[in-house]
């Protein structure tokens, strides 16, 4: 069921605001809006329940009903080519990193854009492009962050909240509004060429860095040193001496 649909606010990137009670998945929302053809409209969808949620890859995005931020976002980021596409993924962590700052939780994050604080993982981020030739046609960022939910499934990396950092009681729509305003300064940086800038804000952030982690590629298992990323967002680990770059979903890796 729709519960607003206007033009309830708006920021530099001209959002317009909806907000729907249940989805099939936030991202799978936007995706048919676009097939729909309603045209280039710059919007923010949040959810307080999704049927069928989504991660990264195969994964699932468990939350119980409104209880927790659920949102996408769908953008036009003209001015940056398909090769740089792993420039929103970095702005995107930066503002959910933000907005828990402000929220007094000390986050990290875990390559590529997991958001963990000491006790778990409170953030996932699924950023799907649509590439026409060497640009970006669309883009839409889906955010879910666990806000009041306490209590959950059993996952390799454990899952927190807002309320089991800071025990209370938040509303999701607000926290989107923080978000909102976090992503659009973030955006902004990277419009103006603070690529260099936001890469070493989000280094500073990365979860092992510099640390030896145990890793699993191809089938075959060893310890390496984390190192950076590359221009391309792949995930640099040195490996017996020497640097190797990984793309998504081809390492994974335990401290």
């Amino acid at each position: 069921m729709l519960l607003t649909d206007g033009n309830v606010k708006n920021c530099t990137v001209n959002l317009k605001w909806i907000h729907l009670e249940t989805v099939t998945s936030t991202n799978s929302y936007l995706q048919a809006r676009i097939h729909q053809g309603t045209g280039p409209e710059e919007m923010l969808v949040i959810a307080d329940f999704q049927e069928h949620g989504r991660g990264q890859g195969e994964n699932g995005w468990v939350s119980d009903k409104a209880q927790n931020l659920l949102m996408s976002m769908l953008l036009y980021p003209e001015f940056l080519s398909a090769s740089r596409q792993f420039q929103l993924t970095i702005a995107t962590s930066l503002a959910v990193c933000d907005t828990l700052q402000e929220l007094e939780v000390t986050p990290s994050i875990k390559w590529p854009n997991d958001i963990l604080t000491a006790t778990g993982k409170m953030a996932g981020i699924l950023i799907e492009n649509g590439i026409l030739g060497k640009e970006i046609s669309h883009s839409i960022i889906g955010i879910g962050l666990n806000v009041n939910q306490v209590s959950f499934p059993r996952f390799p990396v454990p899952a927190t909240s807002l309320a089991k950092e800071k025990p209370g009681r938040y509303d999701p729509v607000s926290l989107a509004g923080i978000l909102e305003k976090n992503f659009t300064t973030r955006y902004d940086q990277l419009k103006s060429g603070m690529e260099g800038s936001l890469k070493e804000v989000y280094l500073n952030r990365l979860l092992g860095l510099d640390q030896h982690v145990r890793c699993s590629s191809a089938g075959a298992d060893f310890t390496g040193i984390i190192r950076g990323i590359n221009e391309f967002g792949e995930l640099l680990v040195e490996k017996e001496g020497k640097l190797r770059a990984y793309g998504m979903h081809t390492i994974r890796f335990a401290l």
